[in-house]
């Protein structure tokens, strides 16, 4: 597996591109409410893309129709979004991703349309920010899946196979290594300089099944889905992340 360190220079680039998708992605989440129809959500995602100049990564991604993925319960990565208004108790995911020049800024959250978080995201949020912390260099990448593997056991989550965070290089919004919520059988030793994805996703179901929805994209659980997301720098011995939500602009 090889896996592209960044220089001084592109490391500014992704940083400037995390910024302005962790910014992009606050103001998603803050327009979620009962009633709003998702294309709405879309719509304002492109709004603010011309406003900050920068490009919706996924959108014409392989094909993908929309400037989010918007996923909603069942539904846990790839939602295209859609006319169908939200209601209370509704668990959606946004991810949203921002190019600038050729760097990208990937990022993900999942909120429930109701007054409290519940355990599942809590819990998704928790093995998100436990991984970013072990990511660093001299750690293994593997160290992430266990950290991820172990939340979602204990807390009975199952984690889909072959879904995960992965690698991003300029122009390429996914590169080695992928970043697997499990352990990672193809092991690397975190170095200084790599950019990656860290996303765990946990279905609550004994089942960690998926299908593919007739649209082509909506991957499907047998429960309720997760899903978050930052990119991170490993960076010393802290690993920094670039897509962090602000609310300055």
């Amino acid at each position: 597996m090889i896996v592209t360190l960044k220089g001084n220079s592109e490391i500014e680039g992704f940083k400037e591109a995390g910024r302005i998708a962790g910014l992009i992605l606050g103001h998603l989440l803050d327009s979620l409410s009962v009633g709003v129809v998702p294309t709405d959500i879309d719509d304002l995602a492109r709004e603010l893309c011309k406003k900050h100049n920068v490009i919706p990564t996924f959108l014409g991604y392989l094909g993908f129709p929309a400037a989010i993925c918007f996923s909603k319960n069942n539904v846990m990565v790839h939602g295209i979004p859609d006319s169908t208004p939200l209601k209370e108790g509704d668990l959606v995911t946004v991810d949203f991703g921002a190019t600038l020049d050729g760097f990208i800024g990937d990022t993900a959250d999942t909120v429930r349309l109701s007054k409290q978080a519940t355990l599942i995201e809590n819990c998704c949020s928790e093995a998100l920010y436990d991984a970013i912390s072990c990511s660093i260099a001299g750690n293994r990448l593997s160290d992430i899946g266990k950290t991820i593997t172990k939340i979602a056991t204990d807390n009975k989550y199952s984690i889909p196979i072959n879904y995960g965070g992965h690698g991003i290089d300029r122009y390429y919004l996914h590169s080695p290594p992928f970043v697997a919520n499990l352990q990672d059988v193809d092991d690397i030793t975190l170095t200084n300089g790599m950019i990656f994805a860290i996303e765990p996703m946990f279905i609550d179901s004994e089942s960690n099944n998926t299908k593919i929805a007739v649209d082509n994209w909506s991957v499907v659980a047998d429960g309720e889905t997760v899903h978050c997301e930052h990119t991170i720098l490993i960076n010393d011995d802290r690993p920094i992340i670039l897509t962090n939500r602000r609310k300055d602009a």
